[in-house]
């Protein structure tokens, strides 16, 4: 498939995926660079705190997890140009659908479609976390530490990457060490669902994989009381690692259902 880089048509609302108390997530279908693609868009109608691995620590009106298909991915390496490039052309237009500046967006990117993303909700004690995940490991899953760290480059070529990407939004205000606390949580809450699912390294098959070497999250903190701690003794670190495992059981277990042996390559 041949691209060209005409810019990006507007983006075209597709389903609303859940609404919470102000919050809304809904999945928009575009074109950008000539590329079809979609995107899950979660927008606050406040501005929240919000942490990010890509991004960093801001204030924030909307989170997008970007689909990048791989003929995008090809096009935009073989023309020499950046993701960030693509990405600031979409962060854009999602700035002008929603009326906001570019710097209250923060963005992910991934090759899983957004017709697969998955959430789950937790909610109690006043309290309620949600997490909404994409999930693709098919050639580098991955036990952290163990498994040898490797370009994704050979050749000149790129090499397929999945990635797990969480976002998770909750209605307790947390501040900027809560918001780190909780990558704790969230990424051993994403090894317990790779361990339930049985999921193994696509390089070193006998051992369980903790994840893939690109995942990322965002966790976004809420305004209606105070928060200090999200560990897992804490019953807000409680919710946010069972929404954080069920959400993942369900990504991980769509690509699974397309092939049990999705994540050694479709290889026994």
């Amino acid at each position: 498939m041949q691209l060209k880089n005409t810019g990006y048509s507007p983006v075209t609302l597709e389903r609303e995926v859940c609404s919470l108390p102000g919050v809304k997530a809904e999945v928009f279908s575009t074109r950008v660079w000539d590329a079809p693609a979609n995107l899950l868009a979660v927008f606050f109608d406040e501005d929240h705190a919000a942490l990010s691995g890509t991004d960093g620590y801001g204030s924030i009106r909307l989170v997008c997890n970007c689909y990048l298909p791989k003929d995008l991915c090809d096009y935009l390496h073989f023309n020499h140009k950046d993701y960030d490039d693509y990405l600031k052309d979409l962060k854009q237009e999602m700035a002008s659908f929603y009326s906001l500046e570019t710097q209250e967006i923060f963005m992910l990117s991934t090759g899983v479609s957004m017709d697969e993303v998955c959430y789950t909700l937790e909610s109690g004690d006043k309290l309620w976390v949600c997490a909404w995940v994409t999930a693709g490991f098919k050639h580098n899953a991955m036990r952290i530490g163990v498994d040898k760290g490797a370009g994704l480059e050979v050749e000149g070529e790129c090499q397929p990457c999945g990635t797990i990407n969480i976002i998770t939004a909750t209605n307790a205000r947390l501040d900027s060490a809560a918001l780190a606390s909780s990558f704790v949580t969230v990424t051993e809450a994403k090894v317990v669902a790779l361990q339930d699912l049985n999921i193994h390294s696509s390089f070193n098959p006998a051992l369980q994989a903790t994840g893939t070497g690109t995942d990322q999250i965002v966790a976004v903190s809420g305004w209606d009381f105070g928060c200090r701690y999200v560990g897992g003794h804490t019953r807000l670190g409680e919710m946010t690692a069972r929404a954080v495992t069920s959400a993942c059981r369900k990504a991980l277990s769509i690509q699974l259902a397309k092939d049990p042996n999705y994540h050694s390559g479709g290889k026994k």
